[in-house]
Parts: C-alpha cells; sequence; structure tokens
C-alpha cells in the first residue's frame, strides 16, 4: 500500500492532488485543518493536511471482509463505525465498505465547482467555527457542502435561516443514535474511564438522582481499591444518602455484594481509574466485574481531554459493552464538539452531561435534541 501526505488551501483541491496521483481507488485515511507559514512566520493561512493511500492490487481483486489496520484521528465518513478491539467479522465488512464510500465522496468532492462568489460571510463563519470544534474536518465538508447546495437553490436565505439549516443537518447526522432516557431500567449502574474524569463524583450524583428524585432504594459497590480517598468519598456519599456500601477486591467478592445488594432498586458501581490507554487495566477489570445484561456501563469521558485520546479510551472498553456515554466538566472548557463526534462516531448517546462539582445539581439528562442545540449555540456565537 502506498501512503502519502499532501497539503493544499482546501479539501477541493485536496482531493484533485489525491486523484491526480494516486488514482481513483485511493482512500483517505485522516485529514485535519492545517496553518501554513510564510516569510519567517510573519504570514500564515489556512489549509488543509490530507493523508491518503491507494492498495495498487485493489482495483484486481473481488471485494471481501479485510482487517484493514486504519490508525487515524478522524474518521473519513460519517456513516462509518470505529472498528474496535471488539471488531467482529459484520464490523469489519463495514468499515470496508465505508472505505469503498470514502472512493464515491472523494470523486464527488473533485467534480464540485467553486462556491459561488456571492456566498453570505455568515456561511464562512459557520464552516470556521465548525473546524475549530472537535468536529471532524471530513464530516464539516460533508455538512457545509449539504448546505451550500440548498442555499443554491434560495440564495435569499437569511444567516437565521443558514444557521436553522446547519442545525437540521447536524440533527439528522445522529438520528438513528440512541439516547436512553430510562437509565435505571436495569438494577446495577456501572461507571468506568480513565482517572482524573470524575467518575466517583459522577456516580454520587446519579445515586442522589435516582434516591432523591426518584424515590428507588439504593446501595453502592466499589472496587477502586487503588485510592484509598476513593473509598472513603464514596462512603461518605454513602451515609448521606443513607445507602449500603460493599468495597470488592475480587471476582468473589463482586458477586457476594451483588447478592447481599440484590434486594435494592439500584446498585451504583464505582471502578478504579488508572491509564486505560494501556489494555492490560482492562482486562484487569473485566475479571472482577461481571458485565452482563443485568448492568448498565456508562463510559464517562472529560470534555477537558483531547479527541484522540477520547476515542482511544473508548477503543479499550469497546469489548466491556458500553451502553451510553456520560461527559464531565462541560464547565472548564469552551469547546464541546468532542461529545457530538464520539456520540456521532461510535453511534452511542450521551445520558447525562455534568457541569460542575455539587451533587446532584450538576447532572443534566442529555437528549440528541439538547446535544444539537447546546452544539449550535457554541457555534452560533
Amino acid at each position: 500500500m502506498k501512503v502519502k501526505k499532501y497539503k493544499a488551501e482546501n479539501m477541493q483541491q485536496a482531493m484533485q492532488l489525491v486523484r491526480l496521483e494516486l488514482g481513483d481507488d485511493a482512500v483517505i485515511l485522516n485529514s485535519k485543518a492545517v496553518k501554513t507559514s510564510r516569510f519567517f512566520g510573519l504570514l500564515s493561512k489556512k489549509g488543509v493536511e490530507v493523508i491518503a493511500a491507494v492498495d495498487e492490487d485493489l482495483s484486481n481483486q473481488t471485494v471481501k471482509t479485510k482487517n484493514i489496520p486504519i490508525q487515524s484521528e478522524g474518521i473519513p465518513d460519517s456513516k462509518q463505525k470505529i472498528s474496535s478491539p471488539a471488531a467482529t467479522r459484520i464490523e469489519q465488512d463495514k468499515l470496508f465498505d465505508s472505505i469503498l464510500e470514502m472512493k464515491k465522496m472523494m470523486k464527488s468532492l473533485t467534480q464540485e465547482k467553486q462556491r459561488d462568489p456571492l456566498l453570505p460571510d455568515f456561511f464562512f463563519h459557520l464552516e470556521e467555527k465548525l473546524l475549530q470544534s472537535e468536529i471532524s474536518s471530513l464530516h464539516v465538508e460533508e455538512l457545509m457542502e449539504t448546505i451550500y447546495e440548498k442555499w443554491l437553490e434560495n440564495k435569499t436565505m437569511t444567516d437565521k435561516s443558514l444557521l436553522k439549516l446547519l442545525e437540521t443537518e447536524v440533527l439528522q447526522s445522529i438520528e438513528e443514535v440512541s439516547f436512553d432516557q430510562d437509565s435505571y431500567k436495569k438494577k446495577f449502574i456501572c461507571l468506568v474511564g480513565p482517572t482524573g474524569v470524575g467518575k466517583t463524583t459522577t456516580l454520587a450524583k446519579l445515586a442522589a438522582d435516582a434516591s432523591l428524585k426518584k424515590g428507588k432504594s439504593i446501595g453502592f459497590i466499589t472496587t477502586d481499591t487503588y485510592r484509598i480517598a476513593a473509598i472513603e468519598q464514596l462512603k461518605t456519599y454513602a451515609s448521606i444518602l443513607d445507602a449500603p456500601i460493599e468495597v470488592c477486591y475480587s471476582a468473589e467478592d463482586f458477586l457476594a455484594a451483588k447478592n447481599k445488594l440484590s434486594h435494592l432498586d439500584v446498585v451504583f458501581i464505582d471502578t478504579a481509574g488508572r491509564n486505560f490507554l494501556n489494555e492490560r487495566f482492562v482486562e484487569e477489570l473485566k475479571e472482577v466485574l461481571d458485565f452482563k445484561e443485568e448492568m448498565t456501563t456508562f463510559l464517562v469521558l472529560s470534555l477537558t481531554s483531547k479527541m484522540s485520546d477520547m476515542k482511544k479510551i473508548t477503543d479499550q472498553f469497546w469489548n466491556v459493552g458500553i451502553h451510553q456515554f456520560i461527559f464531565t466538566k462541560k464547565d472548564e472548557t469552551t469547546s464541546i464538539g468532542s461529545m457530538y463526534e464520539i456520540s456521532r462516531t461510535y453511534q452511542k448517546g450521551a445520558a447525562f452531561v455534568t457541569d460542575g462539582q455539587n451533587v446532584p445539581e450538576d447532572l443534566i439528562p442529555f437528549t440528541k435534541e439538547l446535544m444539537v442545540r447546546t452544539i449550535m449555540e457554541e457555534i452560533g456565537e
């Protein structure tokens, strides 16, 4: 396979360069917005950087299931689903199909004409705001091309109309993503994730919500035996809520704790926050916890984290069986496009978003409409 990096002023020019040198069978592995500097860095302008590849034997082969080792910061197509460590044959088929779809998109982009010079400045403002967020540049390209085509049909659109049209397209892009609001329908609620994302505090918020607002009987199980402070923190919350708590050091302890607390409506499970970029720690977690149908598992991610780290962490936890995401620290960042990008990429919704340390107040139940509205408020500023 031949792999090469290209830089151009915009995505259309980059696509033309790729097609010219690598041909119609080339695929895009990654793309991102960059700034190029001239005259010792005194002048700079925006551009794009694209990494493309071509398998010279692909055109002579029949399309069949392949395990394609792609490592990238972005996902080429909004319909592409991530190939995780738990990828099945079906998932691999979908991944390969998405690459073929990417080729079709590349061809269509290279055939696009230059944008109409009468296009309002607000269009470019929206495009720039999207590119500054954590949304992948290729998905931004796709969104803006759709809006551009609709603007061509009605060039009298106001700025407000363009913003509303973008909101509709963003909402449609996650139309099939499930945002299940019945978070307490299963007896066991487990929170997993890396260190420092606020799992224990978030667990306390969920427990307080279930107990004080929903009137459910609750209990706690913690497997975070690596930090004494974490156990004491959870014991404090359990005491305030008048709820039992069990500390588990092994799979046997966990099974015994589940049986002991089985009479309760909901049992909240805290897990150790460790460096889960190391796959071994995830395997250790699976040895202690019994992730079965009676358990709802939330992956907790901080909105202050880099997108690349969030995706790596999600990949590591994919085998555990993630039901939905919980995004924390919304109040500590100015860019929240990452929660939309993660949900869209992995086709998993956000059950809750936290925006402070107060228990249980700073816990927001999330829907896809609320997610899109929150994103649009940021973009429309």
